[in-house]
């Protein structure tokens, strides 16, 4: 039974609806999400399985062993806070409930037992080690959004998350290098990626760890492989690979982007996945995206939609937020944004200067410009 696939798609679903007021809180994190998403669909398969025979004496033991060593308690104790989001509620219930539906479709003969059992020994399931830091969040209550009403704060450095100021912190410049890659057919190219380059030598060659939930340092212990070392040496700028140290691919590096820089254009980050799970077929895509304009003005949109077959039947939903106004400018690395309803955030912005009309990354996630 792969019931990982279709939940791992449905928090894609989930996480491309939020609203500017989830983002702001601990529960709103991807990490967070996945988990949730996975003990209620464990618990929707226990309660069914209590309803009936119960567990076994060896399914107990799994099951106790899996909860105590991952926290369930905790993340259980958690989902609660949706209660004071209604909205990202009801999405994270229509999630499971699309999940549970395209299950029981499939299998109407599911031995809802081995199913909750099924689940609970996942590898995405194992969130001690995983993601460690959401079992411990729960001492950690949520930060209080903005509500409508309120006056547009005058700095809004101080109404982000802290997170981004600590790692801005440590960032002495970036570049970009570049690598081979297959491309669709096939077809052999060369992908250009930004480096962030730190303070202490590291070289951070994936700067989606600008955003991981547990911060830089475990980042860098669950992922080495995206950590380097850079240097100069001989005015080059150096990089160290496997074979020893190698140029940058790009000599030049930003340590801010200049004084009065403007963007241009709709910027999208999109997401998505089909053909997965289940034995039927589906797709899922989940797209944000920025319209910058030069005199400073700012819309952010956000939405996502998704099909699921199975048999005969199919569930199609689709959700697009509203959008949300205001006005942006970027200092250094950072990029400032005041909207219209009081809210606001903060993200460190990677683009290249010269070239800002390709692509721009925010807090890592990666942004391309659209025609439309």
């Amino acid at each position: 039974m792969r019931v990982n696939a279709m939940a791992m798609t449905l928090v894609a679903l989930l996480m491309g609806v939020q609203t500017a007021y989830a983002q702001n809180t601990d529960i709103s994190n991807q990490a967070f999400l996945r988990a949730a998403l996975t003990v209620m669909t464990f618990d929707y398969f226990a309660t069914k399985c209590k309803q009936a025979q119960g567990f076994s004496p060896s399914q107990t033991t799994k099951v106790e062993g899996w909860e105590k060593t991952n926290g369930v308690a905790q993340i259980r104790l958690r989902l609660r806070e949706f209660d004071r989001y209604p909205t990202q509620k009801q999405q994270l219930d229509q999630a499971l409930l699309l999940i549970t539906q395209q299950i029981t479709k499939q299998r109407p003969n599911l031995d809802n037992c081995a199913a909750a059992v099924t689940m609970s020994q996942l590898p995405d399931a194992q969130f001690a080690q995983i993601s460690p830091e959401i079992i411990t969040a729960v001492n950690n209550p949520p930060k209080t959004p903005k509500q409508p009403g309120q006056s547009p704060s005058q700095k809004p450095a101080n109404v982000a998350s802290g997170t981004n100021a600590a790692t801005l912190a440590q960032i002495d410049s970036f570049g970009f290098d570049y690598r081979s890659s297959i491309g669709i057919g096939g077809f052999v190219g060369l992908d250009v990626y930004p480096v962030v380059l730190f303070r202490n030598g590291d070289a951070l060659t994936d700067v989606e760890g600008l955003s991981f939930p547990g911060g830089l340092v475990a980042h860098k212990q669950a992922n080495p492989k995206d950590w380097t070392r850079w240097r100069k040496q001989g005015g080059k700028l150096q990089i160290a690979q496997k074979d020893g140290w190698e140029p940058l691919g790009f000599q030049t590096t930003y340590p801010k982007l200049p004084n009065n820089f403007k963007l241009n254009g709709l910027f999208r980050s999109l997401s998505g996945t089909g053909n997965v799970a289940l034995g039927g077929s589906d797709a899922i895509a989940v797209w944000k995206d920025y319209r910058f304009w030069p005199d400073g003005r700012v819309v952010r949109g956000q939405g996502a939609g998704g099909r699921v077959e199975g048999g005969d039947s199919s569930v199609v939903t689709s959700s697009v937020a509203p959008n949300q106004r205001g006005n942006y400018r970027v200092e250094g690395l950072t990029l400032y944004i005041n909207y219209d309803d009081g809210s606001s955030e903060r993200r460190i912005l990677i683009t290249d200067p010269k070239d800002p009309k390709s692509a721009i990354w925010l807090d890592g996630v990666s942004y391309v410009r659209r025609n439309q």
